[in-house]
């Protein structure tokens, strides 16, 4: 990121506003990149900037989401001086699952956007692995990005995961994922339905997605549960995503 970014992101939000005939309404939260929701005559849209060198990757994945229907249109992703910009359609009502009543939500629901993707191929065959992704933050001892209170975990339990990595590596093939199934980055659409957005652009399998989204909703309690829910909703061998379980647990993911 070059120490302008701020700077060529003003300039180039000012320009996107004036080709969509947009007008910013707020900024949105987001870890890595500029997020701005904006209204126009034909309803509103998100800009998102990211400095991310795998941006265009991420906007690919979004964008065969949203053929599915379970994420947002995308209207243009370009390559700037700030990084990569991608505009979506906003989300209506928009709340993260992560801010929805418990009460409210139900496994079939949640499991409804992930099935839509089972067995689909990767959008792009030079996509790079979750598989990768994961490994490299297993064989480290000091992994930064750790999801909220977590510790690294320990050298046996990340030695483990890894022997279950290869494993699983054994069979696996490209497909479409979206390797960041977290309770922000799945919104509530109309009245029961959800949309995914933000993926990380990385090839994988459904398992995973389950798994990640089953951690985060167990929040710190034993997953298997709600693993078990969610493979049986979708048709995933159980087994196979309780290991990947295992796995983003152990990655602290």
């Amino acid at each position: 990121m070059g120490h302008d970014w701020p700077r060529q992101v003003q300039d180039e939000l000012r320009d996107l506003c004036a080709r969509y005939r947009a007008t910013p309404r707020r900024v949105l939260p987001s870890r890595y990149g500029f997020v701005v929701a904006a209204d126009t005559i034909h309803g509103g849209l998100v800009m998102r900037a990211s400095p991310d060198p795998n941006a265009p990757m991420q906007a690919v994945t979004a964008s065969a989401l949203a053929d599915l229907g379970i994420a947002p249109t995308v209207h243009d992703v370009l390559t700037t001086e700030a990084g990569t910009w991608t505009v979506l359609d906003e989300v209506r009502p928009g709340i993260p699952l992560a801010d929805v009543d418990p009460s409210r939500v139900t496994v079939d629901g949640l499991a409804a956007p992930l099935a839509a993707m089972k067995d689909r191929p990767a959008p792009a065959p030079d996509m790079p692995s979750i598989i990768g992704w994961l490994r490299e933050r297993l064989e480290h001892d000091h992994t930064t990005d750790l999801r909220p209170g977590a510790e690294p975990a320990a050298a046996a339990d990340r030695r483990t995961a890894l022997a279950i990595i290869d494993s699983l590596a054994a069979d696996a093939t490209s497909q479409l994922c979206h390797a960041d199934a977290s309770p922000w980055n799945i919104l509530a659409s109309g009245l029961e339905g959800w949309m995914l957005i933000d993926p990380r652009g990385m090839s994988g399998e459904i398992a995973y997605d389950a798994a990640v989204l089953a951690l985060k909703l167990a929040r710190g309690r034993p997953a298997a549960s709600i693993t078990a829910q969610l493979a049986d909703a979708i048709g995933l061998d159980p087994e196979r995503t309780n290991a990947w379980t295992f796995i983003a647990d152990a990655a602290r993911v």
